[in-house]
This record gives C-alpha cells, structure tokens and sequence, in this order.
C-alpha cells in the first residue's frame, strides 16, 4: 500500500513539473512574439542596428516579460523598446510609452516623430502613447513593470540644485507611485567612472543609478552584465563612431515593496 506522504510528494511532484512547463511555454511564446515583431514592417530604420546591442529577447527574459501585463516605458524616446515590450506582452497586455515634454524640442523633435510614425496604421494597438512630465504621470498602484532606459544619465547629469528642474528622484518616484506593490522596476544606462566627465561622454556610474533607485525605496534584486562590452573603456562619448548602439551598459531589476 502507497503510503500518504508518499503520494502527497509524488502529487507535488507533478503540480511543480507542470509549473515549470507551464512557465516554460510562455516564455517560449513571448520569445517568438518579440522575433516576429523583430522582422515586422514599420520599425524604424535604426532599430536593425541596435538590435545585436540591446539583445531584446535575453532583456524581456531577464525583467520577467509575461503576457498580460501592464508596463510603462519612461522616457520611451523613439520607441524601440516600446515595439519590443509590446510584443512581450501579447494582445492582453498594455505598454504605456513616455516621452516628457523637452523631448518634443529634443534634436527638433525627432524622437516624438519616430514614435508617433512607429505607431501609424495601428501596427502597435496594446500601445498607449503619452507625453506628460514625470510628476503628473497618471498611475497609481496599476503597472507591473516600468523601465527606464538610457536616460538617467542625462537627468542626472543635468541636475543643478535650486534650479527648479525635475530630477532623478522625481522619475523614479513617479514610477514608484506607478508600480503596483511587488512590481519591477528596470533601469539600464551606459557604464561610466568618475575619472572621467560623463556628463560629456552621457554616461553614468553604476553605483550612482544603485544609490538613486535605493533612495527612491526600492529593493534591487539583480544587476546583468548582459549588454556589457568589455572593449568599451569608458572614456569616450557613447556617439563615437564604432561604439554608438554598443556601448558597456548596465541592467538592473528592482522591485517596490509588497
């Protein structure tokens, strides 16, 4: 006779295997979404060449990418991660894109531009475009994931005191209001040293964006290497010709508290 605890442990078993075939399928399903849409008519023409450097996939797979979520891309800029995490979260799933404001004046506007050609002919329809300045962002405890890509540097970079100027604290405590209780924050950046001027180069210490997202009450629970380059020393400008879409950069995934 089977005893008991024998079958309870043979159950578990099988409910865990499950799990992880479950867990399993989606992913492999929100990979072939985010491959698909890799090839799809509409990207703009610079995003072919960023793809080798932003590694899309291994990036949806490291901050837990699921369908249906809800996430927000803050300061979407021309949207590219914005077309990535559509896919990621398939037809149930919603993706707010941010630009604030001076990224309507920005280079005459081209990002805005890009984003909105990026989203003509409904080629993106669980996309929702804003432009709004990070302290009236509208979320309040709704958003499962919220990133924010390559743009605390300059934020930080730019911040002077008294000047009256949203700065880092003011976006990420925009996106903590945003994010549900458990939920991920991501922040990616290029890497910079503080021997050099990374204002100039556009670059940022790791343990400068650490700080930061630690002070605004966050928990980091990773760090990647996986956009790392180790042939970028950090002492030039991440728009130098062979280093631009390649840079060393960093992830990092933290969460809110529960």
């Amino acid at each position: 006779m089977i005893k008991e605890g024998l079958i309870f442990t043979c159950v578990l078993a099988f409910v865990i295997t499950m799990g992880y075939v479950i867990a399993d399928e989606g992913d492999k399903a929100m990979v072939e979404r985010i491959k698909l849409q890799l090839k799809s008519p509409g990207r703009d023409q610079y995003d072919a060449l960023k793809d080798p450097g932003r590694k899309p996939v291994e990036m949806a797979q490291f901050y837990d990418l699921q369908e249906g979520m809800t996430v927000l891309d803050m300061t979407t800029g021309g949207g590219y991660n914005t077309e990535v995490f559509s896919a990621a979260v398939g037809a149930s799933g919603i993706v707010y894109a941010h630009n604030y404001h001076y990224v309507l004046q920005l280079i005459d506007g081209a990002h805005h531009k890009t984003m909105l050609n990026r989203l003509q002919n409904e080629r993106l329809p669980n996309v929702r475009y804003m432009v709004v300045d990070a302290e009236d962002m509208p979320f309040e405890n709704s958003i499962d994931m919220a990133y924010w890509g390559f743009n605390m540097h300059d934020i930080y970079n730019s911040e002077k005191p008294g000047d009256g100027e949203p700065g880092v604290q003011t976006f990420l405590q925009a996106i903590y209001r945003a994010l549900k209780p458990g939920g991920t924050l991501g922040v990616s950046d290029h890497v910079g040293e503080a021997a050099y001027d990374n204002a100039n180069l556009h670059r940022i210490e790791p343990r400068i964006i650490k700080q930061m997202v630690e002070k605004a009450g966050f928990t980091i629970e990773a760090t990647s290497d996986l956009l790392a380059n180790p042939s970028d020393d950090h002492s030039q400008s991440i728009y130098t010709d062979g280093l631009r879409y390649n840079t060393d950069r960093i992830l990092i995934k933290a969460s809110k508290p529960k």
